[in-house]
């Protein structure tokens, strides 16, 4: 969790990797996600006052884990928000303390870490940038509905379709198709998630000849990034010398862009007939 990764950076003081830990958590999954997500949630009269406990709890925790580094922001946050939720907690309601510098540091509680809700909160979190990576890059509209469809495997697809509502409500897509029988629609832009790959169909949006035309560079593009993988990789001296975690990295990386290469050659395939 969050907490015991601050929380054993800062004893060891890696104080860099705290912050960077909790920016990322802060940024990327409380504020970009998980307060779009709730949106709704506040708007239901029956899942209000659990969407409005969690959230107040979530940020409190927060608040703590971030108040080493930055601690004047982080107390007038606290003073705000014991004037709108002065009693904060899960399980239980506690009066929040003052000042945060009173407050106790958090502890992880290993009964609410949940690996496979993780793993479905990731899986949507990487499929949904993928749709708005291609509604970005193709320039449409955010007003404009776009359909998508996803190649998974059966798992994925029982992870990721109880939280199909969100990709309408945060990206204005509609999945129109999931699973291992999904193939390449005509005139869509694709990405690669892992063993996922995301489709937009793009026949209503798409100047076919410009997105050959891109397509063909990020061809070459990749073709001259993975040339420098494989150059390195090569060198005895490198693969010798560097950390074995560095060259692990090189090579994940260099199977990452040979995956987006083909993914890359798919669409181009499909655009040109």
């Amino acid at each position: 969790s969050v907490t015991q990764q601050v929380t054993e950076k800062l004893e060891h003081y890696g104080f860099a990797e705290a912050t960077r830990v909790l920016y990322d958590f802060a940024w990327d999954e409380f504020c970009s996600f998980y307060i779009e997500m709730t949106k709704s949630r506040m708007q239901d009269d029956s899942s209000r006052a659990v969407a409005q406990r969690v959230t107040a709890y979530t940020l409190d925790q927060l608040l703590r884990l971030l108040h080493p580094i930055i601690p004047f922001v982080t107390e007038e946050v606290w003073g705000l928000l014991s004037q709108i939720a002065p009693e904060r907690g899960l399980s239980e309601l506690a009066v929040a303390t003052e000042s945060i510098m009173l407050a106790q540091w958090p502890v992880a509680d290993g009964a609410r870490i949940h690996v496979e809700i993780e793993q479905q909160f990731s899986q949507f979190q990487e499929v949904l940038r993928a749709v708005r990576e291609i509604r970005s890059r193709q320039n449409i509209a955010p007003r404009d509905e776009i359909e998508f469809s996803i190649h998974c495997s059966a798992a994925d697809e029982q992870l990721l379709r109880p939280l199909e509502g969100y990709f309408e409500s945060m990206a204005n897509a509609r999945c129109v198709a999931w699973g291992e029988s999904v193939e390449t629609p005509e005139n869509s832009a694709s990405v690669r998630v892992g063993e996922m790959e995301v489709f937009v169909d793009l026949k209503d949006f798409i100047d076919v000849d410009a997105e050959i035309e891109r397509n063909t560079a990020l061809e070459q593009k990749l073709l001259g990034q993975i040339q420098g993988r494989q150059k390195k990789l090569a060198n005895e001296q490198f693969t010798a010398r560097a950390p074995a975690e560095i060259v692990e990295r090189e090579r994940a990386g260099l199977v990452q862009l040979e995956e987006e290469l083909a993914a890359v050659r798919k669409s181009l395939e499909a655009l040109q007939a």
